[in-house]
Parts: structure tokens; C-alpha cells; sequence
């Protein structure tokens, strides 16, 4: 099965609170700095010898703090803790790192520092107390992605102070690491309506026990086997792997299709992820789509525009496969070689159940290619960022349920949109 063809966005890192290359003293150091400087002008011009001793005295007390802190080990820290795994578009990611003192003599309250990617919005700096039984602090923070892609979070810095709060040191205490943003999802319990009302929708019950509903049976594993379909308990008893059966009971199909031919798009959407807010609303939709249809039990799979499989097939509940096939969708782009008007071969000899294409610019001479598809389907759904009314109005004619996509914001009001047969735009 072809891999989804993917490119990462160039990153334009972006260090949120200033340059952390810091002056090595605090304000209260650099006045202590100030004050040892005017003691000697002061004790030159007027030859008072105390006022120059205060002064060296102020230069040594400033060089102990920095030495207090140069010369002792950096805080250590635990790798960061991401949840989820992957993030989503418009949903927040929870960070947490802790942090320990080299030693227990930390000194004062410090400040902590993560550069990121600008498609990171939060407070990404904040205050540190060294506080509890072993002088650890926690640092915790919630970002929330912008755009889809894979975007560098970090290297986390702390700034620590000496005891007497002169000086200060910033150590890089971990690294940058990838973080893979998915697309955007969105409940569409309309579609659901339009699949119930289409004949095909399983019961909801159905839908949410996945495999095993009533007919469960277990067969001894077997090389090919997905390690999904293990039945641990079952393997428990017969002390070997066993694999979940159901019996004379099959979920129905459904089929979506995100045409990814990069003459129907924007010149960025070949270019990296984000770059086409077309293109970017499309793959939204197909992530959605194809969500929605597994949770109402159905087999989704998932095809590019030329009808070559673009994830292996999706069964009712399996939210492990659903968000795999999520996070591939964060670096997907537009390419070549994607014709729709090859996609009918697809149907050729299978029929199914709801067919979703989801494609950008959209003509009458496309429609028509489409069209012996609407044999092989019990609900056709045609879904373009940029279509003619000319074309709308021609699938219409031939049964497809048909909705321009929303760019922006407000993208996921198609569904409602798209209940009724016909042309709504």
C-alpha cells in the first residue's frame, strides 16, 4: 500500500520573550555593579579610602554570585510529557516537565523558557519555585496548535538566580523535539442522519462496542493476523494467542475519496502543510468524514482521486486505526499523478455503501467522469472548495448530494448543509 506522500513545513523559529542570550546580572546586581562603580569615581575624586573598599567589596560579593552559579552543575530534567501524543488543530496540548536542583541549595525562585514554532499559541515562559521534600519544581503548560504539520517544540531553558538574587544563568535543560500536529476534527452528526436515512447506518450500540458485538467468537491466531484482533482473554484461557471472529455479521462500507491532484489547488498546498486554506479545509473534512463513518459502524476506507488506497481500511470503533490515519494526514500534500477521472475504475466491480469525495476545483467534464459511480453507491456526496454552478447543478441532476466546502472557520457547517438532495450553496 502506497505511503502518504508528505513534506514537513519549513520551520521559522521564534523566540517568544526575547533573546535568551541574558546579561549575566539582576537588575539588583547591575544597581550593586553601578553603585562599586561610582564608589570608585567617588573615592578617586575625593580620596575618602572607605568609599573604595565598599566598592571592591561590591565587585567581589557580584563575582561570588556569578561564580555561585557558573560553576555549579545545571538543573536536570525529566523528558517532556505530551498529551495526547499527537496534537490537534484548535485543541490544547498539555506539557509537563520536572525539574531538579543539582544540589539543595537552589537558591531563589528562577523562570523557565521553551522556544517553539509560532503555530504554538500559549504562554510558553513562567515563573519556578523550588519547592516539596527533594527541591524538584514542575513546570506545566498548555499550547494550542494552529496549523497541521510536524513543528519543533523547544529546547527548554531555565533561568536560575543566586541566593542573593545578583546574578543569573540561563542552561538549555532539554533539547527541541518534533511534534506532530493532526487536522482539525469536527462532530458531524449530520452526516449521520444522512447515512441513516440512506439504509446503511449501523445501530448505535453497534457502532460503539466495535468487533465482538453479540456473534463474538475466538480462532487460534494465525501469521497475517492484525495484533488489533487479539482477544487477550480468550488467549488467557487456551494458553495461546487467540483472535477475535464475529459470525455472519459485517459491518457495510463506506468509501472516502480526497483528491489530491495539485492542479485543483492552490500553489502551497504541494508545497508544505498550511500553506492552502483550500486544501487544508479539505483534508479537515476527509479526517471528519471518515471518523464520523466508522463511529456509525462502518468499514471506511480511505482512497486517493485514482482509486489507490490511501490507509488500509478502517473498521467500526478501531480509534487506534482512526488516529493513526489522523497523524499520517498532518503532512499530507497536493501532488501529481491524481486523476480523478480515473476513480470509476475503483467501483468497477464492488459495489458500496456512501461514497464522500472531497475534491478542490471542480468542472461539468468532471462530474461526468464521476458519474458511473452513482451506481456502485446508496448515497453519492460530492464536496468541493471551488465548483461551478454549472457543475453543482449537473451532479445534482445525476443523484449526488452536493456542498461546497467552507474555507475557513466556519468549515464544518457544510454537513448540515449537505442534508437534502440536491444543490445548497
Amino acid at each position: 500500500m502506497p505511503s502518504i506522500r508528505s513534506r514537513q513545513a519549513p520551520a521559522s523559529r521564534s523566540p517568544r520573550g526575547g533573546d535568551m542570550r541574558w546579561w549575566p546580572f539582576t537588575p539588583r546586581g547591575t544597581g550593586a555593579l553601578i553603585l562599586a562603580i561610582a564608589s570608585f569615581v567617588i573615592a578617586g575624586e575625593t580620596g575618602v579610602v572607605e568609599l573604595m573598599f565598599f566598592g571592591v567589596l561590591m565587585v567581589v560579593v557580584c563575582a561570588g554570585s556569578l561564580a555561585s552559579l557558573w560553576f555549579r552543575a545545571a538543573p536536570t530534567a525529566t523528558p517532556r510529557r505530551i498529551v495526547p501524543d499527537v496534537s490537534t488543530v484548535g485543541k490544547p496540548t498539555t506539557v509537563t516537565v520536572t525539574l531538579r536542583p543539582p544540589s539543595r541549595m537552589m537558591g531563589r525562585s528562577g523562570r523557565w523558557h521553551e522556544l517553539a514554532d509560532p503555530v504554538f499559541i500559549g504562554e510558553l515562559e513562567g515563573d519556578l519555585n523550588w519547592g516539596g521534600a527533594d527541591k524538584a519544581a514542575s513546570v506545566t503548560y498548555s499550547v494550542t496548535p494552529s496549523t497541521r504539520g510536524t513543528y519543533a517544540l523547544g529546547p527548554l531553558r531555565v533561568i536560575t538566580e543566586d541566593p542573593f538574587g545578583l546574578a543569573r544563568r540561563a542552561v538549555r535543560v532539554i533539547e527541541a523535539e518534533s511534534v506532530r500536529v493532526a487536522p482539525a476534527q469536527v462532530e458531524v452528526t449530520a452526516l449521520r442522519a444522512m447515512t441513516a436515512t440512506a439504509g446503511g447506518a449501523l445501530h448505535a450500540t453497534h457502532t460503539q462496542r466495535g468487533h465482538g458485538v453479540d456473534n463474538l467468537l475466538a480462532r487460534p491466531y494465525q501469521p497475517g493476523d492484525s495484533m488489533r484482533r487479539i482477544h487477550w482473554r480468550a488467549s488467557a484461557h487456551h494458553d495461546g494467542l487467540m483472535v477475535r471472529q464475529e459470525e455472519n455479521e459485517a459491518a457495510p462500507d463506506a468509501v472516502v475519496v480526497i483528491d489530491r491532484d495539485d492542479a485543483r489547488w492552490g500553489a502551497g498546498a504541494a508545497a508544505a502543510p498550511g500553506q492552502d486554506p483550500a486544501f487544508e479545509a479539505a483534508v479537515a473534512t476527509t479526517v471528519s468524514a471518515v471518523a464520523q463513518l466508522s463511529h456509525d459502524g462502518y468499514t471506511v476506507s480511505v482512497l486517493e482521486s485514482d482509486g489507490t488506497p490511501l490507509h488500509e481500511p478502517i473498521e467500526p470503533g478501531e480509534k487506534a486505526l482512526l488516529d493513526a490515519f489522523a497523524a499520517d494526514c498532518a503532512t499530507i500534500v497536493a501532488g501529481t499523478g491524481h486523476n480523478i477521472h480515473d476513480l470509476p475504475r475503483a467501483f468497477a466491480r464492488v459495489g458500496s455503501g456512501p461514497i464522500v469525495i472531497i475534491t478542490g476545483t471542480l468542472s461539468e467534464a468532471d462530474v461526468a467522469a464521476l458519474a458511473p459511480i452513482g451506481a456502485h453507491t446508496t448515497l453519492p456526496i460530492l464536496l468541493a472548495t471551488d465548483a461551478s454552478a454549472d457543475a453543482f447543478d449537473r451532479a445534482a441532476e445525476l443523484g449526488w448530494r452536493v456542498q461546497a466546502i467552507r474555507v475557513g472557520p466556519e468549515m464544518p457547517g457544510w454537513w448540515d448543509d449537505a442534508r437534502d438532495q440536491g444543490q445548497r450553496r
